[in-house]
């Protein structure tokens, strides 16, 4: 007998999957590398539009389909479980009272850092001193110009909530964890792998992103619903595209009408 005799079928599907993935995330970096040198220096709204919609294409195959199919190749099958209670770890104990996430005093502490945040911006603004550039990465040609570009970029970060949760925050994750019996080594995997994902931001984005992944990772691991996990993700690209922009005077009619009237490349 073959080692391959003593391995039940399941898991070697998911080995295989696992591989696959693994393939495909590197594929999806390189890939994203190569077009982000291209929209960095485009101009042309139709030529930005396009890099947007192949990438929320790329985006929903690799997380959102991938991540569904490899909770259906699971090992182990996981119960069925209604998306408001599906998380990657059970709390230790469970207790009649508010979680974390959903308690009055999250809301009121969560609400005073963005209003401050938008406060040292506004600040920064009325000095007419800049903010601080690229604090977390270049993404800055990622913020959109015109309404059609504003409508792929806010459904871009929609679904990089709901599809880079599923993945990186539960179904590899859990498939990993499976295969190795650990849990945290698992996490540790998926949290470099959604930070190298980022490579296109440079290496100040890969490490932001990576401790913001942990961030996440830990509240996961700490039986965080993953549908707040979403939500937060998902905020916080709206945030920087939109937001952020906003406040900094990025889509002031001066600034728009300049690039509009910008010749293509």
């Amino acid at each position: 007998m073959t080692i391959l005799h003593d391995i039940p079928t399941a898991r070697i599907l998911a080995i295989l999957w696992l591989a696959v993935l693994l393939a495909a995330c590197v594929h999806h970096s390189r890939r994203g590398m190569q077009d982000w040198k291209i929209f960095r220096t485009a101009t042309h709204t139709n030529e930005r539009r396009r890099f947007y919609l192949k990438w929320l294409l790329r985006s929903v195959l690799l997380f959102d389909l991938g991540g569904l199919v490899t909770l259906w190749l699971l090992p182990s099958p996981l119960n069925l479980t209604p998306l408001a209670r599906l998380r990657l770890s059970t709390p230790a104990t469970v207790a009649n009272t508010t979680t974390p996430e959903t308690s009055p005093a999250f809301f009121v502490g969560f609400a005073c850092g963005i209003l401050i945040l938008a406060g040292i911006f506004i600040l920064l603004r009325k000095l007419k001193r800049p903010a601080l550039r690229n604090p977390l990465g270049d993404f800055s040609a990622l913020i959109p110009r015109t309404l059609p570009e504003a409508g792929l970029a806010f459904v871009l970060c929609l679904n990089a909530g709901l599809g880079e949760e599923l993945f990186f925050r539960l179904a590899l994750p859990i498939l990993t964890g499976q295969l190795t019996g650990s849990l945290i080594a698992s996490a540790a995997l998926s949290t470099l792998l959604f930070g190298g994902m980022h490579w296109y931001q440079g290496i100040k984005g890969v490490l932001a992103t990576t401790v913001i992944g942990l961030i996440f990772m830990l509240r996961a691991l700490h039986g965080t619903p993953l549908i707040w996990l979403m939500g937060f993700h998902a905020l916080m690209d709206v945030v920087a595209l939109f937001v952020r922009p906003a406040l900094t005077g990025h889509f002031s009619r001066n600034s728009i009408r300049q690039t509009a009237g910008q010749p293509s490349s």
